[in-house]
């Protein structure tokens, strides 16, 4: 599925102007506050493990093996193998993480080549209290040392009602805690709607706090670390079932989730991180936040909902499927999923299920020869004229026919997720299946072209709001000007550039000397837009810039 998630990535990147953009607006409807309320008690819902493994021996059958111990270890915390995830490997002795007394310890249980590397692993919880976890959390930790695995980073967290954005709390942090805080700056992975940052306890330990909008991370996307997924199951399906409530509770008010990271190998006592938790709690309560309820901000979201996108990938006798929603173009992360086995007819009922009514549907046809896009077809589709019918999001365990399997998952529209404009998410009360008739039949129309030409302004509105083109253009990632301005910004001229996507660029050299070109090259008619690809960032003549082709 990797293989095939980068390819639809990939495709949908290059089709970008085809998606809608939910992902550039941070207002909030909503009326203002100061601080949150309602905090709920401690809980975990994950650690980061690091295993010793020797990369000179069988690699494969090594990480089997702890993935192994580790569930075996954790068994009574409920953790089973899809909860453990290998995240990433690398050199033990790089960071002083482990400590050479270990690291040699770990080389005489092997005969021969040893190579120390680590493994990083994450250990998903089902948000255990974090006063019941500590006691059984640590014998397990114990156990797992004496097999070179130790724990790298616990994550303590709380969720509690009313929201802000990523703006107005680095603002607030920045004007009260000062040289205290360390602003991390990842919007470019986050959005605008969660902020992450360093600080130091009384005893010195570093941590990494961070505050998110609950509800548009599980519109937005599924993880960080994927690129196209889904997430909304969980608005109505009650698999962590104290989440689900705190969900329902706070659907008049909105949900936040503030997470603290613990670095090192040592697990503390509770009251430890409650007094971290209590400490922060301190310091945010002036920080301006906003009643916002689940309906109010999908009503805010849908409207930025102007099509959908289908993709299907045929590689000889291989196929794929994919479906996207909407994509946040500041991350560029995609709402949607993935299949693969689902030959072209099943794919064109798929795309009349997910579809919206009164919004182009966008086929995208790709053959493979290899690892090879050869081809990629585009055609448009639509619902019938005056259709309400419904539209469905990814189901349990991401299935593409999801229904109301049971009296405890809750309807679209009681958690705040409304008809807006004629979008209607909603599962069927009977189960759908392969053989089942589409939802609503879609038909074939014209591509529309029109209006796909660069607009050129007399000057640039709401300037600040454009940013360097290093900063959040993706490397190997297509984009399309569809409007432009010279205006000036700190006394210096610029080419502000707005993409398809939604990106708002202030040009750099390269850029502009493109763009510039590119009009050249069309003196008596009006430029479509601009194709090009960001690559590589650099510094010339003591300024950051992007390489462009």
């Amino acid at each position: 599925m990797t293989t095939y998630a980068a390819v639809i990535n990939k495709v949908l990147n290059h089709h970008a102007h085809l998606l809608s953009n939910i992902g550039t607006d941070d207002a909030l409807p909503g009326g203002p506050k100061f601080g949150w309320r309602k905090y709920c008690k401690l809980f975990s819902d994950g650690i980061i493990l690091w295993a010793l493994y020797n990369k000179a021996g069988d690699v494969e059958d090594q990480r089997k093996a702890i993935v192994a111990t580790i569930v075996e270890a954790m068994d009574d915390l409920d953790v089973n193998r899809s909860n453990v995830k290998v995240l990433t490997m690398g050199d033990a002795l790089e960071g002083g993480f482990f400590s050479l007394d270990l690291v040699d310890e770990h080389q005489d249980s092997f005969d021969g080549a040893y190579i120390p590397g680590y493994i990083c692993i994450k250990v998903t919880l089902h948000h255990h209290s974090l006063v019941l976890l500590i006691p059984s959390l640590k014998p397990i930790l114990c156990k797992l040392k004496e097999e070179f695995i130790l724990l790298h980073d616990i994550d303590i967290t709380t969720d509690c009602q009313y929201v802000t954005t990523r703006r107005i709390l680095q603002k607030y942090l920045e004007e009260t805690l000062e040289d205290q805080v360390e602003i991390i700056h990842d919007r470019n992975k986050v959005g605008n709607h969660c902020l992450s940052w360093y600080m130091t306890t009384h005893k010195d330990q570093r941590v990494r706090c961070k505050m998110y909008n609950k509800l548009v991370q599980m519109l937005e996307s599924a993880e960080v670390r994927t690129s196209i997924g889904s997430r909304m199951e969980s608005i109505v399906m009650p698999v962590d079932a104290k989440f689900h409530k705190r969900l329902y509770k706070a659907k008049k008010k909105g949900l936040s989730r503030l997470e603290v990271t613990f670095y090192g190998p040592k697990l503390h006592k509770y009251s430890y991180y409650e007094h971290i938790l209590e400490t922060l709690k301190e310091h945010l309560e002036e920080c301006p936040t906003f009643c916002v309820p689940h309906k109010a901000y999908w009503r805010q979201f849908a409207g930025n909902i102007s099509s959908m996108v289908g993709v299907h990938v045929t590689k000889g006798n291989e196929t794929a499927f994919a479906y996207c929603h909407w994509w946040n173009a500041i991350t560029t992360k995609k709402y949607g999923s993935c299949r693969l086995k689902v030959q072209k007819d099943e794919a064109m009922k798929l795309l009349a299920n997910y579809s919206f009514n009164e919004r182009p549907i966008y086929f995208l046809e790709v053959t493979m020869d290899g690892n090879t896009i050869v081809e990629t077809k585009v055609a448009k589709y639509m619902r019938p004229e005056g259709c309400t019918a419904i539209t469905l999001v990814a189901g349990q365990q991401k299935s593409l026919y999801p229904y109301l399997y049971h009296d405890d998952v809750k309807c679209f529209k009681d958690m705040g997720i409304v008809k807006v404009d004629n979008i209607k998410i909603q599962w069927p009360k009977r189960r759908l299946c392969k053989s089942s008739p589409p939802i609503v039949d879609i038909h074939l129309v014209p591509m529309d072209d029109e209006g796909m030409f660069i607009q050129v302004h007399g000057s640039a509105t709401h300037k600040s709001t454009f940013e360097p083109g290093y900063q959040v253009l993706q490397k190997d990632t297509l984009y399309l000007v569809a409007s432009m301005a010279k205006d000036t910004f700190r006394g210096k001229e610029y080419i502000f550039a707005t993409l398809s996507s939604g990106i708002r660029v202030r040009c750099g050299k390269l850029l502009e000397q493109m763009l510039l070109s590119w009009l050249d090259d069309y003196p008596k008619a009006e430029a479509p837009w601009m194709p090009f690809t960001a690559g590589e960032k650099r510094k010339t003549g003591g300024q950051w810039d992007i390489q462009v082709e």
